[in-house]
């Protein structure tokens, strides 16, 4: 190469330089701080997008009105994955590499999650998720945190509340037919059986099925002291009203996904009896931060919040503090700062392993007179 190509060369690679660091200056002297949130806002999903966006919009009001994230206005960028692992990539694409937020709240399912990691991980931007339990995001990469406990904790519970609590030792298991019910059933079978339990079958169901006839028909032929429903709330209703529609004297005890406000309304007085299981919310008597949410949250929408918001009113303030405590506005330092990160909010303590992950415990319901009440563990 001739001495005109050399500095010809020398002078791109400066300028490249030149303009990178100043897209890095000008971004670190923005008067904002931008983060994304991708969840269901229409669709079967969308009851859960709305918990999202209400919970999230009531932390971001917070947080700016005690000065913002490091003195900046925290603006949250919204997109709507449908429910679906491609849409959920789309959009997490668009707000890595076009809105280059800082970090990316959801997506909602972990289905969905699992396709959007391999983007966060190129990208090196953050995913924090407030409720894919799937155990399989454990190990999706060093940018994907979740501010819920994976699915083996869930189905250990259930496993030793069934067993336990209503002493029941026979269940056929019915699962959404995705990730997330495909590892609430393989932890529940081992969890179940270690515990003496006996597993009379296990069928799929399609995601937002409205008719599982041809799968009750088995359970009837089986009689189950319980089924195991590892659904969402639009399987869960269908599950509910059929089974009583078919006349099964079983008892339902289903998971987090199916516990929503939606599920009552679908399933009317079939949910009535019916065991539900979620994270919990973290103990009022020694948190204050669980009344001071459900306060400022019935003040501002006229309702109670449900868990789903309060994970994603945590994750904000967990995303929103690490990004405060990061050394730079850039992907790997607002990692590392999630790591370190520790808060106390009405989900309890959300603290990080080296996976991302966090112990919090999960609680049981029961649907009583058209609410879920909480059960206290032992004998019933």
């Amino acid at each position: 190469m001739n001495r005109k190509a050399w500095i010809g060369l020398i002078s791109v690679v400066i300028v490249l330089v030149i303009v990178a660091a100043f897209w890095v200056v000008s971004r670190d002297k923005s008067d904002v701080v931008r983060i994304g949130l991708v969840s269901p806002f229409s669709g079967e999903g969308a009851n859960y997008g709305n918990a999202a966006r209400t919970a999230t919009d009531l932390a971001v009001d917070e947080i700016n009105s005690r000065g913002g994230v490091g003195g900046k206005k925290l603006v949250v960028i919204y997109e709507d994955d449908r429910g679906t692992p491609r849409d959920a990539v789309s959009a997490f694409q668009k707000l890595a590499t076009v809105d280059r937020v800082l970090g990316v709240l959801g997506p909602f399912y972990s289905s969905n999650v699992l396709a959007c990691a391999p983007v966060a991980e190129k990208e090196k931007v953050v995913l924090l998720t407030p409720t894919a339990t799937s155990d399989n995001v454990r190990d999706a990469g060093e940018f994907v945190f979740r501010v819920c406990p994976a699915n083996d904790a869930q189905s250990r519970t259930i496993a030793q509340f069934a067993v336990e609590s209503l002493a029941l030792k026979k269940s056929f298991i019915l699962y959404r037919n995705v990730d997330y019910g495909v590892t609430l059933r393989d932890v529940f079978e081992k969890e179940f059986k270690a515990l003496g339990g006996t597993i009379l079958g296990a069928e799929a169901v399609a995601p937002e099925a409205s008719d599982v006839r041809a799968q009750l028909t088995k359970v009837k032929a089986a009689a189950p002291d319980f089924v195991f429903a590892a659904v969402h709330y639009p399987e869960g209703s269908a599950i509910l009203r059929q089974v009583k529609e078919l006349g099964i004297p079983t008892v339902v005890i289903g998971t987090d996904g199916g516990y929503d406000p939606e599920l009552l309304k679908r399933a009317g007085d079939a949910a009535e009896g019916s065991y539900w299981v979620t994270i919990g919310w973290g103990n009022e008597k020694t948190n204050p931060a669980v009344a001071k949410f459900r306060k400022a949250y019935r003040e501002r929408y006229g309702e109670d919040p449900g868990v789903y918001s309060g994970l994603f009113y945590d994750a904000t303030h967990v995303l929103a503090k690490a990004i405060a405590g990061a050394d730079t506005l850039e992907g790997p330092s607002i990692q590392k700062a999630l790591l370190k990160t520790v808060y106390d909010g009405p989900t309890g303590t959300t603290k990080f392993d080296a996976y991302g992950d966090v112990d919090k415990p999960f609680s049981v319901y029961r649907v009583k007179d058209g609410r879920f009440v909480p059960v206290p563990l032992g004998r019933q």
